[in-house]
């Protein structure tokens, strides 16, 4: 219960710090970019459109290449053309009942002398046009610098462009603010049904994506071009402007500070170029040519009547081409009548308010944290923050789709990544460093390699074993009890870690395991549970630096109150055995049975029998080799066994002998005299041999006067039977 408040506690905190780290990254704007991106990508990947029967039906005469080349060849006349060549196609547009016109060019200085015409005379051609035709829209252009506009046109302006309704004092101070423009003459703008800037703003990677809807123009709030044309087809509702919301009537536009709203870009039906129906300049400029000589158009006047229709360029050397989330260079016309046709369907984009987004971080960082710090199926933690992802993806691109709304979803996926990122990385480091605190705990319970194992492969952590050859130590202070009674227990307990420590140092050096230890004995195992080819040769090695270690520890001995040396009795045995985990299914023990452990207590406990300090099993010392130097000393039947066993006194190595070369074999010639049942032959030899100090021939010697007054059966076969453990 602890650990896991812990771990909530853990994933609440990475949850807090990773929501504060990107709601700081979305709240200033850094992830801007990057959210645009994706906003790019939900538009390109919405249906095709067609533009329905509505009264946002638009239509745009485009001047393009090929017009300016046939206004070339056919009438002579190069870019820019006469104001009256408008003037004639809106004597068209008129015949074939537009219901409204918008020029998306501007006409900020006279018209020049042509051969044909003279500038003034194609100006007022223009202007009575206008004037003529019903609403019809002209625009200009905003500009931050420049020289100022002359008076009666910034009046004109200020009048015709100024926006009709409520606007927030606070909010003129955010609007974009422009000193000057490129602004048509005060007639033009006065013969308009309506005027408005049509400057298309950019996002700092050069892509526009937002129309403004209005500005300050020096003294004067204006209106873009597609809220002055709307605000007048709709019939002129009431207008009001405040802190990101513009309200038309009943309609209401979402608008950041500066008065910009998002467009829903209409992507075009397959094999057109554009979503709104297109015509050619010079077919229109043809057709209204030719209706004032009372002569068929050429072009169908129904394709106009009732419709919106925009006049716009889109040659690319009239360079009015922009990057929109739909693709490059798209003819401004077009983001102006898309303006248009979100502002009178209702289309345009809201973006789902900052302070929700802040809230989805933070929600989503405590879910994806709390589910990865505590959760302990790896499988969900890593589930869920999927699931969240694909959830705010989708979400992302339906709402968008279905109620175009924009909800940013760079944030919560940054969110959710970097949640999973950290906690993933601390529950690496909290488990590692929980590792390495159990690994020194158990390795103090466990030997390392027996923790290192288990780590290592942990489904070995069941019940069971499996048969190995080892060699098995058992070793123990010889007269304990008596050392233990002069002591007093602290004595008695820094004895015992002394002498353990050292002894347990010496058997993992050598790439032993101890097994466990009971009181002052300790139980070891080579070749287990890390494979030793020369497991035999280590436990003797072992035998005989855990001697010299004794031997070094006799001072410190004496200081812990020991009054008489202190020496073990150890037997070593090679053989089969079952290693693994013994025990219950709630405690278990890596430990190893069998035959070859019991062997290898017995000959430990028969040491103290004959007198000896190490004593092996025979194969013992045939798997040591030459490395070591053994004597065998008996053949013994121990207690539970029905046959007897070799029994080897290990003496050092070759170099360094505990008995020269002459005694072993005096002593294996007395032996075997001994086993011939020579009782007085024997018992001279042996007795010659406990002078030298040899404490195994003195129990032999013993033996010889016991059988030669006593002596053993006729198929007696040499062996010694133990009659204690």
């Amino acid at each position: 219960m602890k650990k896991t408040r812990s771990r909530w506690i853990q994933g609440a905190a990475i949850g807090v710090v990773c929501a504060a780290t990107v709601s700081h990254c979305f709240h200033h704007g850094w992830l801007e970019i990057l959210e645009f991106k994706a906003l790019d990508h939900r538009f390109r990947s919405m249906p095709q459109w067609s533009a329905p029967s509505s009264p946002a039906d638009i239509s745009i005469i485009v001047i393009d290449q090929t017009s300016l080349e046939l206004v070339h060849r056919k009438l002579d006349h190069r870019w820019q053309w006469p104001r009256e060549f408008y003037a004639k196609m809106l004597g068209f547009l008129k015949a074939a009942g537009a219901r409204a016109v918008v020029f998306d060019m501007y006409f900020s200085e006279p018209d020049r002398d042509h051969v044909d015409i003279l500038g003034a005379d194609s100006d007022a051609a223009l202007v009575a046009a206008t004037r003529y035709t019903t609403n019809v829209f002209h625009s200009y252009v905003l500009q931050r610098d420049g020289l100022l506009p002359e008076p009666e046109k910034y009046k004109a302006i200020a009048s015709a462009s100024a926006f009709p309704g409520d606007v927030d004092t606070g909010l003129r101070e955010q609007l974009l603010y422009f000193k000057t423009g490129a602004i048509p003459s005060a007639e033009l703008a006065t013969a308009s049904a309506g005027i408005g800037f049509a400057t298309v703003t950019k996002e700092k990677d050069n892509i526009c994506r937002r129309i403004q809807m209005a500005a300050a123009f020096s003294n004067a709030t204006v209106m873009c071009q597609s809220l002055a044309v709307g605000h007048q087809l709709l019939g002129r509702p009431p207008l009001s402007l405040s802190d990101k919301r513009l309200s038309i009537g009943t309609q209401s536009i979402q608008t950041d500070s500066s008065s910009s709203a998002f467009l829903w870009w209409y992507r075009p039906e397959e094999d057109s170029v554009a979503p709104f129906p297109l015509h050619s300049a010079y077919n229109v400029l043809r057709a209204g040519v030719l209706i004032e000589n009372e002569q068929p158009p050429g072009i169908d006047p129904t394709d106009f009547k009732d419709r919106i229709v925009y006049i716009g360029s889109t040659a690319p050397g009239l360079f009015d081409n922009w990057a929109t989330p739909l693709a490059g260079g798209v003819p401004g016309v077009m983001i102006q009548a898309t303006a248009l046709a979100n502002l009178l369907r209702d289309d345009f984009v809201s973006r789902l308010p900052a302070r929700y987004i802040h809230m989805i971080i933070l929600l989503l960082c405590l879910v994806v944290a709390s589910t990865t710090c505590v959760g302990r199926r790896h499988i969900i933690s890593m589930l869920i923050p999927l699931l969240l992802l694909a959830g705010v993806v989708a979400a992302g691109y339906g709402l968008l789709a279905q109620r175009h709304l924009f909800v940013d979803i760079v944030p919560p996926a940054l969110a959710i990544g970097l949640t999973f990122g950290i906690t993933t990385i601390t529950n690496y480091l909290t488990e590692r460093r929980h590792s390495r605190m159990v690994r020194g705990i158990f390795e103090h319970y466990l030997d390392r390699s027996v923790v290192n194992n288990l780590i290592a492969n942990p489904d070995q952590v069941r019940l069971g074993g499996e048969k190995r050859e080892c060699t098995v130590l058992f070793t123990d202070v010889a007269n304990f009890t008596n050392t233990s009674e002069q002591l007093g227990p602290e004595q008695v307990v820094h004895f015992m870690n002394v002498y353990l420590n050292a002894m347990t140092d010496i058997i993992i050096e050598e790439g032993g395991f101890v097994d466990k230890f009971i009181g002052d004995e300790i139980i070891a195992i080579f070749g287990a549970p890390n494979a030793l080819p020369d497991h035999a040769e280590r436990a003797c090695q072992t035998v005989l630096r855990m001697r010299d270690k004794v031997r070094e520890l006799q001072p410190e001995f004496e200081e812990a109150g020991c009054k008489s040396e202190i020496f073990a009795r150890t037997g070593l045995c090679t053989g089969d055995v079952v290693i693994g985990n013994m025990g219950s299914d709630t405690r278990m023990n890596y430990t190893a049975m069998g035959n070859t452990m019991n062997l290898g207590s017995r000959i430990q406990g028969i040491c103290k029998a004959y007198g000896s300090r190490a004593l092996v099993s025979e194969s013992t010392a045939a798997a040591a080799g030459d490395a070591h130097a053994f004597r065998e000393i008996d053949i013994v039947q121990v207690k539970g066994k029905e046959h007897g066993e070799k029994i080897f006194e290990l003496l050092g190595t070759p170099d360094t002998r505990d008995l020269p070369d002459d005694h072993c074999h005096r002593f294996q010639n007395a032996l075997a005299l001994f086993r011939k049942q020579e009782w007085e032959k024997a018992r001279s030899a042996f007795n010659a041999l406990a002078e030298a100090g040899d404490s195994a021939a003195s129990v032999f010697a013993g033996r010889c006067e016991e059988y030669a007054a006593n002596p053993p059966p006729a198929d007696w076969d040499g062996i010694y039977v133990m009659a204690t453990k």
